[in-house]
Formats: C-alpha cells, structure tokens, sequence
C-alpha cells in the first residue's frame, strides 16, 4: 500500500475528519509514528487539531479500516505500518488460534533483558554481551491457559521492541512489521514435570507432565529473530506432522 506524502497542514478544501486522516497517515509513513506503538489519545489529537474527539474519532476510523491502525479496547489505537499481514508466511499463536474459530488471548507475565552469552550470541549473531529481550507469557484460549511461553529475541534486530504492545500485537506480527517476517522454524519436543509455580499459572499440580517445545524462528534471509521454550499439557493441545 503506497500513500503519497504531501506538506502536513490540514487543506482549507477538504473536510477536517480528512485532513487529519491523511495528516496522520502521512506520519505512519515517514515513521513519526512507528509501527506497534499506540497513536496520541483522542483527546491530544483533538487539542492538536482543534476539533472533537468525534472528529478524530473518524478519522482514525478511516485508518482502521484502510488495515493502518489497530483498535484495541481499553488500549486505545496502534499502528500496523505499510506491512501486509495476509502476506506472512509465519503464524504465531494469536493466528493459529483463530484459524480455528477460538478465541486467543496473552497474559504477559514477565519482561526483562539479559546478555546473550556465548550460547545465544552464536545462534543470533550477535556479541555476547549483546542484550536480549526476554518476555514470558501465558497463552490462553477461550479462557483456558494452553501454554506458558518464554522468548528471547535480540535487541539488535529490533531496538524499539520494548515499546510494542505484545498483548496487542503478536511477536511475530512485530517481527514482519519491522522487517523480519518469519518464514521457517526449527522445533525439538520434550518433557519435562511441571514446577510449582507453573502448575500454578496451568492450574494443575506440581510435578504434573508437560510437553516441551524449543523452537527457533528464521527470517527470509535465514537469520534467527527468535528463541521461544514453552510448555504444554498434552491434553489441551498437541502437535500434528505431515510428511
């Protein structure tokens, strides 16, 4: 999708609800506002613009409809960028889910950094003292946890990443969004008993089984964007192999 950027005043000539639509999609554009991120509240436009928030209102829902900007309720908007989603060839969990006529929805447990250390800085590139992003969540769908997940992802690959909503916008959303659409995976199942405070989260017992699943996610250039172990109870989910 291509929009031409023009000087940024509002036009005399055309409805104000437009002007600000296309004012604001000219930011997206150039990366003033950048893609993951929430866009100013209603109330800041407005004040910027010096109309109503309904006026605003409008005009960002023109952007959601044309796929640029996202609604989440209680969140507010954010920005999907120029990248075309029905185009990536990876599906992370969110995506899947859907697939399949359920309802997904992320809990964030944890984010942090952490050095990559000789380990990661080999499987990502990077120097080993290198950060890593670290984000532990549970997966949960139609109100049933299905996975604990905990990924790591290098900061030199995606530097803004820690302003990205994950609960909003899937990992793997973001990672196309800047550029690094996952198109490959390499997976190792195990198993292993659950701790306490997983058993916790799965509402199970410790000691309880759970499948393993280490997984590296690949870009088009074979460059390694992602590091995720999760864990799964086998009765709430499992893995199909077609060969």
């Amino acid at each position: 999708m291509a929009l031409l950027v023009t000087d940024e005043a509002p036009s005399e000539d055309e409805p104000v609800y437009l002007s600000i639509r296309r004012v604001i999609a000219e930011r997206i554009e150039r990366g003033d506002y950048p893609a993951g991120l929430a866009l100013p509240s209603e109330n800041e436009l407005a004040d910027e613009f010096g109309c109503t928030r309904l006026t605003v209102r409008n005009a960002v829902g023109e952007l959601v409809d044309r796929g640029l900007v996202r609604r989440i309720q209680g969140k507010g908007a954010f920005v999907v960028s120029l990248w075309d989603g029905a185009e990536a060839a990876g599906m992370g969990f969110r995506e899947m889910i859907r697939a399949h006529d359920a309802e997904p929805s992320v809990r964030i447990l944890s984010r942090s950094r952490r050095l990559a250390g000789p380990l990661f800085s080999d499987l990502f590139g990077v120097a080993p003292e290198d950060e890593l992003y670290c984000v532990r969540r549970l997966n949960i769908v139609d109100g049933v946890p299905i996975s604990i997940e905990s990924a790591l992802i290098p900061l030199s690959l995606f530097p803004d990443i820690e302003g990205v909503d994950v609960a909003v916008f899937s990992l793997y959303e973001t990672y196309a969004m800047y550029g690094h659409e996952v198109v490959g995976t390499q997976e190792v199942l195990g198993l292993t008993e659950l701790s306490a405070r997983d058993a916790g989260l799965f509402r199970v017992r410790a000691g309880d089984p759970a499948l393993t699943l280490d997984c590296v996610s690949y870009d088009g250039e074979g460059r390694a964007v992602e590091y995720v172990r999760a864990l799964n109870l086998g009765d709430r989910g499992g893995y199909v192999y077609t060969y």
